[in-house]
């Protein structure tokens, strides 16, 4: 049985830096979609795709983005801490399009930072503001905290994003500090 050999760009053009592995079903039209992007800057800005009509799975495309994806970044301590606290900061394509970023951190439990009962994580993006979500445990001790926080469609991970873990009191609705953060930049993205 013959199989298409993935096509892969040598490198992608500015303003195209993230990239997408097509998979059964995609089409120039639908990843145009997911992306927001005209057809015609999508078959552009890949010139290794002949013809924009005929993908195969497994072929990659040069997407929008201001940063490569997929991408990760270390979340470091903020302040003390106990031994062994640390993260990463997952950013990929949502399974519904757009950008998702996964959390995952090793924290005691929340009331080591005083009267707080969670955790939550969040990317700030500077000139378009704040998303989060709540961080949930694994049995261990300590546990390992995670989430998914999926972005709008409208809204893109850009270079200098922060990625911040805090405590959260659910009865008061206070925030606490941030004990966790990471920055995402363009070169730490690839």
């Amino acid at each position: 049985m013959y199989r298409q050999q993935a096509r892969i760009p040598g490198n992608c053009p500015p303003g195209f830096l993230g990239r997408y592995t097509v998979i059964p079903g995609d089409t120039f039209y639908t990843i145009a979609q997911i992306f927001r992007v005209r057809i015609e800057a999508l078959a552009v800005n890949n010139p290794h795709i002949p013809n924009p009509n005929v993908l195969f799975p497994g072929d990659i495309l040069c997407v929008p983005g201001l940063i490569p994806y997929p991408c990760c970044t270390s979340l470091r301590p903020r302040g003390r801490v106990p031994f062994g606290t640390g993260g990463v900061a997952y950013v990929n394509f949502g399974p519904r399009g757009g950008q998702a970023v996964s959390i995952m951190v090793t924290l005691p439990q929340p009331q080591v930072f005083g009267n707080f009962d969670k955790f939550t994580g969040e990317i700030i993006i500077p000139g378009t503001g704040s998303f989060g979500n709540q961080l949930f445990a694994t049995p261990e001790d300590p546990p390992t905290w995670s989430s998914r926080i999926e972005l709008p469609t409208a809204a893109s991970v850009t270079p200098n994003s922060r990625v911040v873990v805090r405590p959260y009191n659910s009865l008061a609705g206070t925030l606490g500090a941030p004990v966790l953060e990471g920055i995402i930049l363009a070169g730490n993205c690839q």
